[in-house]
């Protein structure tokens, strides 16, 4: 991979989105195609250089900026781009995301890191095309034991994209000890959901295990291996979780026994299950799955929400906290805000904003790119007058 041999040429105005580093391009944006598929230079309407991409007119987004600087798509150019995403996370312990995608300028790439252990994805079809380059230059970076994917995400059936799960590299083990300020988790890899772990929600836990008192009661819904729920028996908590993953719920259970701590099991549909429970709990975790993945869903998604934040509110303790958590892009604080106040308005119950969190810092959020910012967290509490 030289360098580009093809040439995009984009329309007036739309260069203005190139030139301030956003990476993607569609279809309407582009007044002259290139010829083919292929690594691609896009130039203005009168020939100034842009930005170094690949274009593939199949995908979704068919120009994705992979540079902002002339010169080739390379092994060393990929390189550069992991050092610099290693550097970046020094200090996060030994599990944390490596590369998230376009905001580390690998636009369609996901790489999370459990100690030798990586768990990658590959979201678009200029990644997957170049894989030959980035794979070997990733190996050298990291020198990771074992490499396994799980690209079997919506994202890549969108691209139109084959589903690719399994070992890549190296040795993997079935069973992933993933450890987390002293929890481990032993998750099975080829059932886990995602890459595995959801790290995103590091800084939440670490939060939510400070502001939990012995002898409290704590919900955790969607909990997948209790990363919440663990962390408030450990602080002598009673704790009950809540997933439709049985296979989730069995990996938490395995690593409360591992820990001597007690943790109730609910399996089931989140508000089917919440409307069977009885409170009071004095911190209730909503952290549903990506509910909205297109702008149309939006209206159904939040009515949705607020049956769920109605039924929390419901089982929620006189001035407890209530965790809402949306990993949408589409599903803006604001929304999560608004579902909030209906929800509360149709109780009676007050409440103020406790806090309000993102995702941290090895989930890169770049100020160019809005959709790199996609996990907000509203800690509401109860509030009577």
């Amino acid at each position: 991979m030289l360098g580009p041999v093809l040439r995009l040429v984009v329309k007036a105005g739309k260069e203005r989105k190139l030139r301030n580093f956003y990476p993607n391009l569609y279809r309407d944006e582009i007044a002259a195609p290139p010829e083919g598929v292929g690594v691609a230079e896009a130039v203005d309407v009168e020939g100034r250089f842009l930005a170094v991409g690949y274009y593939d007119p199949r995908s979704r987004v068919p120009f994705r900026a992979f540079r902002f600087d002339p010169g080739p798509l390379n092994r060393a150019f990929f390189q550069g781009r992991f050092a610099r995403a290693l550097r970046r996370r020094q200090g996060l312990g030994e599990s944390y995301r490596l590369v998230h995608g376009e905001a580390d300028g690998l636009p369609g790439l996901v790489v999370d890191r459990f100690g030798e252990v990586l768990v990658l994805q590959v979201r678009s079809r200029g990644m997957e095309a170049l894989r030959e380059v980035w794979l070997p230059a990733l190996l050298e970076v990291v020198a990771p034991k074992g490499v396994y994917e799980r690209s079997d995400v919506e994202a890549r059936r969108q691209e139109g994209l084959p589903e690719r799960v399994g070992v890549v590299y190296g040795e993997v083990p079935e069973v992933l000890e993933v450890e987390e300020d002293g929890l481990r988790f032993p998750i099975p890899l080829a059932l886990a959901q995602k890459t595995g772990y959801y790290l995103d929600q590091r800084e939440n836990r670490r939060l939510f295990e400070a502001m939990v008192r012995p002898g409290e009661r704590v919900l955790d819904v969607y909990s997948y291996v209790g990363g919440f729920a663990l962390r408030a028996a450990r602080k002598g908590a009673y704790a009950l979780a809540v997933d439709k993953d049985l296979e989730a719920l069995g990996v938490l259970d395995q690593a409360a026994l591992r820990l001597g701590l007690r943790v109730d099991i609910r399996h089931g549909e989140a508000l089917p299950t919440l409307r069977g429970l009885e409170g009071p709990f004095h911190h209730v975790l909503l952290d549903p799955p990506t509910l909205v993945k297109r702008p149309e869903e939006l209206p159904a998604m939040k009515r949705h929400l607020v049956d769920l934040v109605r039924e929390a509110l419901r089982l929620l303790a006189e001035e407890g906290f209530l965790w809402l958590s949306s990993c949408s892009y589409h599903l803006r604080l604001e929304d999560l805000l608004e579902v909030a106040r209906r929800a509360a308005a149709d109780l009676g119950r007050r409440l103020r904003v406790h806090r309000v969190t993102y995702q941290p810092e090895d989930h890169p959020w770049s100020l160019h790119i809005p959709e790199s910012l996609y996990l907000k967290t509203l800690v509401l509490q109860d509030d009577p007058l």
